[in-house]
């Protein structure tokens, strides 16, 4: 049996399916342990998970681990850019040093790295650890523009030259030279942009292995009435309330649907009857019970509702989001929604186009036969583990032992 060590940023999207395959390898009879942000992640954890935090002192000032509060109401590349300079990098430099003690005590066999955990994949090539690749988003694989990707590589160079050897820098250290595993089908992708070359495998959404029970009064959802889930997905903190207020206001008119709404619990005292405001939903078996899902075209809704052949209004906000709601709209499988603009009429009309048009449903079905084929989570944790399994050179982890 092989050792493996998880490095996930502590957001819930990238959590779960780290989860999942953890779970899978835990029960092949591995041992799995964690390198995360205690203070935010630590609860989510399995009871009897091995820990070692990464959380920094107060007085050495850590980078915001609040996703919601680091990258303001900006939008397309912008907020990469954003997320970038004040996310995604001050967490790799803060990471280094602790996530690097826990990997001399652990001594993994395999590093498992989320793809924007870029400190887990810098220790993994100093140390000369074998490691894999966890990509929760496709926009992750893909090339956007010249201009951008090179400004993506200097921000890269610059970490590299303060913590690598020269001999270990290269442009794109951000993947594993050996598995890139990719929680999507390729018929998502599409070929509208090139990627970045790594050794992808697409193993399709992890499911639901792992995570948290949740309650849900599902004696609430009326036989005969179609339905809906609508979602911004969990890190919307930093915006008003007005999308869902829109929401309420066109389905008040529409009592033949019911909606699902993940949302405030404040806004439950202005939902009309037909609409149910909870903070935390059962995701995955909530979707076998509705006919459509309105998201923020966040990643793991997007393939989890695309797995019960479920077509989709996609109101994209920042970040990976657009690139992932076109590549629902040119699958045939969704519709388009300004999140900022929409009004309740203009809403009206897309969801009666959503739970009326056949074409919309049978876009979703082809996706949803292309998930169904993927391995999932299970897939992902035997890759892994036939990573560990493979020959070792001899200079790999001779920092390590």
């Amino acid at each position: 049996m092989s050792r493996f060590l998880f490095t996930v940023p502590p957001l819930t999207g990238h959590l779960n399916p780290a989860l999942a395959v953890a779970h899978a390898l835990e029960t092949s009879g591995h041992e799995v342990a964690w390198a995360v942000h205690a203070r935010e992640i630590a609860a989510k954890l399995p009871a009897h998970a091995r820990l070692y935090p990464l959380d920094v002192a107060e007085a050495a000032q850590p980078p915001n681990t609040d996703l919601a509060a680091s990258t303001p109401q900006v939008r397309g590349l912008e907020s990469v850019r954003v997320f970038f300079e004040d996310y995604a990098l001050p967490l790799a430099e803060a990471m280094l040093a602790p996530l690097e003690a826990a990997v001399r005590d652990f001594k993994p066999d395999v590093l498992v790295v989320d793809h924007q955990m870029l400190g887990g994949a810098l220790v993994a090539r100093k140390l000369g650890l074998r490691w894999a690749s966890l990509i929760t988003t496709t926009a992750s694989i893909l090339k956007l523009s010249p201009v951008f990707d090179a400004w993506v590589a200097e921000q890269y160079l610059g970490l590299q030259q303060r913590y690598l050897p020269a001999n270990a820098i290269v442009e794109r250290p951000d993947f594993s030279p050996e598995l890139a595993i990719v929680f999507s089908a390729e018929e998502l992708v599409g070929d509208a942009h090139p990627r970045v070359e790594a050794p992808y495998r697409f193993v399709g959404p992890a499911r639901d292995a792992g995570r948290r029970a949740v309650e849900f009064p599902w004696h609430w959802l009326e036989a005969g009435k179609q339905k809906l889930l609508i979602s911004l997905g969990t890190v919307s903190r930093d915006r008003d309330t007005r999308f869902f207020e829109v929401m309420m206001a066109a389905l008040s008119e529409m009592p033949q649907v019911q909606a699902v709404m993940v949302a405030p619990a404040s806004l439950a005292a202005l939902s009309p009857a037909n609409v149910l405001v909870r903070d935390y939903v059962p995701q995955s078996e909530l979707l076998t019970k509705v006919d459509g899902v309105i998201c923020h075209a966040g990643h793991n809704t997007v393939c989890e509702s695309l797995s019960q052949g479920l077509p989709l209004i996609v109101a994209p906000i920042r970040d990976d989001q657009p690139v992932i709601a076109r590549q629902v709209i040119d699958a045939g499988a969704g519709l388009f929604m300004r999140q900022g603009k929409v009004t309740p009429p203009t809403a009206r009309k897309l969801i009666e186009q959503l739970l009326s048009d056949t074409s919309l449903r049978e876009g979703a079905r082809r996706l949803q036969q292309a998930l169904a084929q993927a391995p999932g989570a299970s897939g992902a944790a035997e890759l892994i583990a036939e990573l560990a399994r493979k020959p070792v050179h001899t200079s790999t982890l001779s920092e390590v032992a």
